[in-house]
């Protein structure tokens, strides 16, 4: 009896200083990317001319509203004509011009969500860098 008290206690105390622990460990946060990389849509990948159209991400946070006036995507506006074409939105990004090597531009297509580093200097900027999410 008294053995099976000594490992209940032990047992006990073990689960305690567990507990104790996993509330002073901090919750692992998601790293930021590295300062340069951008996120964004590929919207035309021309392989002939080793050149690529990317539409920035906003960095709108998810489950904010829209502006004040803004539908939601589901809504027409009011007097919207059935299969008018909708107005361009506010929260697209930029879509910019970039020269890419031919190795990489094999591994994206148009439509894919992207994270890519560009260089500064040139007119168009050049990707360095570029992985589909």
């Amino acid at each position: 009896m008294r053995l099976a008290k000594m490992i209940l206690a032990g047992s006990a105390l073990t689960i305690v200083s567990a507990m104790a622990h996993a509330q002073t460990t901090p919750a692992i946060k998601e790293t930021p990317p590295p300062p340069g990389t951008h996120k964004g849509l590929v919207t035309v990948v021309d392989r002939l001319n080793g050149t690529i159209a990317i539409r920035a991400e906003q960095s709108n946070p998810e489950g904010t509203k829209a502006p004040d006036g803004a539908k939601a995507e589901g809504e027409k506006a009011e007097g919207a004509k059935e299969g008018a074409k909708p107005e361009a939105k506010a929260e697209e990004g930029i879509t910019e011009q970039f020269k890419i090597d031919p190795k990489l531009s094999e591994t994206v297509h148009a439509g894919d969500k992207v994270k890519f580093s560009s260089g500064d200097s040139g007119d168009p900027k050049t990707i360095t860098k570029i992985e589909a999410e």
